[in-house]
């Protein structure tokens, strides 16, 4: 039996998230439990060696799917075992199979299931080191936008970096607020609520989800936080990022600080996927991702 997955889940969870090799943002403990119950109800089971993730859409007609299975200790799930396991629990279809999984098994994988890759869902990757760096010729423009930041906040005007924790973190909703007020946000106002939602359950669960992250203060008033969660041994999940929008640089100046506040056992950066939305792809793509990962959705056969 599927049971709701909790916040309080967390500490149970997340030994089957320990060592495994799915590079895609959706394999974070931390990130599958702020977006609950935001789009979809999300529902875990223990099976075995198995953790068994589904997601159910909350709109009618309230399609279902499955996770890729995360055994503990991890191991490299076959075509077979995902088919039978997917027959035996009554789901059909398989959401956020990684690109080099599905490489890996394609002929096997194609006996069982139709593939179909899933738009939208590509996750970004970059260097750690060259958030954090921003060095070379092809950096200059980001450069450029963090030193207009600083000289126009240099004249009477204190920045500050602060790291981000259970202690400061309520501040971060004020700046919410004032976001969401943007006239230009009203076309995306329900998405908006459902982000909010999940940065709130972020902030106010911090620590138990074990999420790091920077605030930046001017004159004292926060103007801008990100934070994420860990994916695996190497690699940081960017989940949530917002600055206020008239102050130039802002978002670099707080992009090149997350990086560079990280912990040094994350070599990697995920920023999530484009979401399909052509502003948001060439954002991503002004950061010279180092690998892209797709995303496929798999469907059993008759």
């Amino acid at each position: 039996m599927f049971n709701r997955l909790k916040p309080e889940d967390y500490p149970v969870i997340k030994k089957f998230f320990d060592k495994h090799r799915y590079a895609l943002c959706e394999y974070s403990p931390a990130t599958i439990i702020v977006w609950n119950r935001c789009l979809y109800e999300v529902t875990w089971k223990q099976e075995g060696d198995l953790l068994l993730v589904a997601e159910t859409d909350l709109e009618p007609p309230a399609a279902k799917r499955l996770l890729m299975p995360l055994p503990h200790p991890f191991r490299d799930v076959p075509p077979a075992e995902l088919a039978d396991i997917a027959r035996r629990n009554r789901h059909t279809r398989y959401y956020y199979v990684p690109q080099d999984y599905y490489e890996r098994h394609q002929a096997g994988l194609d006996e069982l299931f139709t593939a179909q890759e899933q738009p939208g869902y590509m996750d970004y990757l970059y260097r750690a080191h060259d958030m954090a760096a921003l060095a070379g010729h092809k950096y200059s423009k980001k450069r450029n936008l963090i030193a207009q930041f600083c000289k126009q906040t240099a004249a009477a005007r204190k920045v500050k970096v602060e790291p981000l924790t259970h202690r400061n973190n309520g501040a971060c909703l004020s700046l919410l607020d004032r976001w969401a007020h943007d006239p230009e946000v009203g076309a995306r106002l329900d998405m908006l609520n459902c982000e909010r939602k999940a940065i709130v359950t972020g902030l106010k669960h911090f620590d138990l989800l074990e999420m790091k992250g920077v605030l930046v203060k001017i004159d004292g008033e926060i103007s801008g936080f990100a934070f994420g969660s860990r994916l695996s041994d190497g690699v940081f999940v960017l989940n949530f990022e917002k600055a206020l929008e008239d102050v130039k640089g802002l978002y670099q100046f707080l992009d090149n600080e997350l990086a560079r506040h990280l912990p040094p056992q994350y070599s990697f950066i995920n920023k999530e996927s484009d979401l399909c939305k052509p502003g948001l792809a060439k954002a991503k793509e002004s950061y010279y991702p180092a690998f892209k990962i797709k995303s496929f959705m798999l469907t059993l056969k008759s």
